[in-house]
């Protein structure tokens, strides 16, 4: 198994470079497997309503609660989705968010401390981490802007769901916080990429979708297994 995650900020665009290189994968013979954090299992969709709830004082989660929701939702997406099927040479799972989100989010964001993430993470995920890591990075107002902005372009009479349809759904909890969280989190990821540039990939979120795309799959391409397509 070759598994990939996908990070970044708000309206980074996460989403629809997964969707894209699930396709080249899946033109390239393998099998891939996209999911989703929080999602992806029942669980992990009843946790992502209720994190991503609004964010007034009244219905607002403590942060160690934001923190242990999120390990649960992950614990049950490793344990039932991806740990069996990790010993599938032909498959690629690919993430649209992964562990070092809460390391970012919470962490960098929130301020709980960096090392108890990481036994909440390691307890989580039961060992399993991505091969390889892309940051989409873009300035936290791009992405803020982009967010609103597919918001107020989506069709009401829209057929297939979309990231934008789920945030009409969900709220907007994350995107509702101060610039200075936001600049906090993405300083955390180049942070955590720092530190693992073995694993992670910076890549510049500002470009066309296209060419983020077109990057993306050419580093891609030479962690693929044998058996697929050239």
């Amino acid at each position: 198994m070759l598994f990939i995650s996908l990070e970044g900020g708000e309206g980074a665009g996460k989403t629809t470079q997964a969707v894209r290189l699930l396709e080249r994968i899946e033109s390239a013979g393998l099998r891939c497997l996209r999911v989703r954090e929080p999602g992806s299992t029942a669980l992990g969709a009843d946790l992502r309503r209720l994190i991503k709830r609004s964010n007034t004082s009244d219905e607002a989660l403590s942060r160690a609660a934001e923190l242990f929701l999120f390990a649960a939702a992950r614990s049950e997406l490793v344990t039932k989705v991806i740990a069996p099927q990790r010993d599938d040479p032909d498959l690629v799972v690919v993430a649209d968010r992964f562990a070092d989100s809460t390391l970012a989010y919470q962490g960098y964001g929130r301020g709980i401390d960096i090392e108890t993430i990481k036994a909440v993470n390691a307890l989580a995920t039961h060992g399993i981490a991505p091969d390889l890591t892309f940051l989409l990075d873009c300035p936290h107002e791009i992405g803020i802007s982009r967010v609103r902005g597919l918001q107020l372009q989506m069709p009401l009479d829209a057929v297939k769901p979309s990231d934008s349809a789920d945030r009409n759904v969900e709220g907007m909890k994350f995107e509702e916080e101060p610039a200075e969280f936001h600049e906090r989190i993405r300083l955390g990821f180049l942070a955590l990429a720092d530190l693992e540039p073995d694993r992670w990939r910076i890549v510049d979120a500002t470009r066309s979708i296209n060419i983020i795309s077109d990057e993306i799959w050419k580093a891609v391409q030479d962690r693929l297994p044998v058996t697929a397509n050239p």
